[in-house]
């Protein structure tokens, strides 16, 4: 699946949450950018009085996906609920429209749920007096660090600013509003900074079928480093963020920014620009993945994909196809209830 850039995702003339080009992206962490289209998608399904309102909804879900390829979050949703939709037999518009919200309250608890558990037991590896290395923006990593303050330690964090959105410098705004002793660095003094550290976190997008972990791009410099200093790394994410899709591969191309990372003059003498917003961290560079079950290895994500979907490996239709499915379904509950 080839994406275009984010960029190239703007469509004035289409609904306003196909325009942002950034949406989902700017200043949110992977579990926040989640949370807000899962609300978005129920808030189209509530308002939804036909069958071309949920239709419109599914437009939403996938544009989405599209804008955050890597979400978990956001793919074990939509597969959740297009199997539904297209296996099960609706006899209304209502029941299906219900069917949706239940689904996504049912995941949005359960990200809320995992996301604590999971922040309780990164926290509980931190030490007093722990020095952490940390990258981007994560709600899990910030909720991790402010457990571990309030559980007496104290703590003190490097963070990187994480160009071009910036994400670093939110976190180390939300950290010290927490209290937390912050130090803002250049993503480039990661690895003169690891010496100054004693642990590292970050968050995740995804979690891959073979524990590599999908992260803001800066990740893998963090990682890096942190291999080299021996500092060891802990990424925290609940079991929403495991994408058993990738058991087969993972082929999609990261969104990016462009052009629009450069000073007009720059741009007038012809320099381009190419800003990659994620990447692939492999699993040796990995120390332990902090998770609601537990902290575990990352050789460990196939048995905690069988736990999940109950074989190894799972069985798993293309979203695409699903897609279709379940829109081929609607139209035909909007035919008979035409009849």
């Amino acid at each position: 699946m080839l994406l275009r850039t984010l960029g190239c995702l703007l469509l004035p003339q289409e609904p306003s949450w196909r325009q942002p080009s950034l949406h989902g992206v700017r200043g949110l962490g992977a579990t926040e950018a989640a949370e807000e289209a899962l609300k978005g998608l129920r808030r189209l399904v509530e308002e939804a009085r036909d069958v071309w309102g949920l239709l419109e909804a599914l437009d939403f879900l996938e544009a989405r996906i599209a804008a955050r390829p890597f979400s978990a979050p956001l793919v074990n949703t939509a597969r959740g609920i297009l199997e539904a939709l297209a296996s099960k037999e609706y006899e209304s518009i209502g029941e299906a429209r219900k069917s949706i919200s239940e689904s996504v309250d049912r995941v949005l608890a359960r990200v809320v749920e995992e996301t604590e558990a999971a922040a309780e037991i990164a926290a509980r590896r931190l030490e007093d007096g722990d020095v952490v290395l940390t990258q981007g923006y994560s709600r899990s990593v910030i909720r991790a660090l402010e457990k571990a303050a309030a559980m007496g330690k104290d703590i003190r964090v490097i963070v990187a600013e994480s160009r071009p959105l910036l994400d670093g410098v939110e976190a180390a705004r939300a950290l010290a509003r927490i209290g937390i002793e912050v130090t803002l660095i250049v993503d480039s003094a990661m690895r003169f900074m690891v010496k100054d550290a004693t642990r590292a976190l970050i968050g995740a997008d995804a979690v891959t079928a073979d524990g590599t972990v999908i992260s803001r791009t800066g990740a893998g410099l963090l990682a890096l480093a942190a291999n080299e200093a021996r500092v060891r790394l802990i990424v925290v994410a609940g079991s929403y963020k495991l994408y058993p899709d990738t058991v087969y591969g993972l082929s999609i191309e990261t969104p990016a920014l462009g052009d629009e990372i450069i000073p007009e003059e720059h741009r007038r003498l012809g320099v381009r620009g190419y800003a990659p917003l994620f990447e692939h961290i492999p699993p040796n560079l990995v120390d332990a993945l902090a998770t609601e079950k537990g902290l575990v290895a990352p050789e460990a994500v196939p048995v905690l994909i069988r736990e999940e979907y109950g074989e190894w490996p799972p069985r798993l239709e293309p979203l695409d196809k699903l897609f279709a499915r379940a829109r081929e379904r609607l139209r035909e509950l909007a035919r008979a209830e035409n009849r």
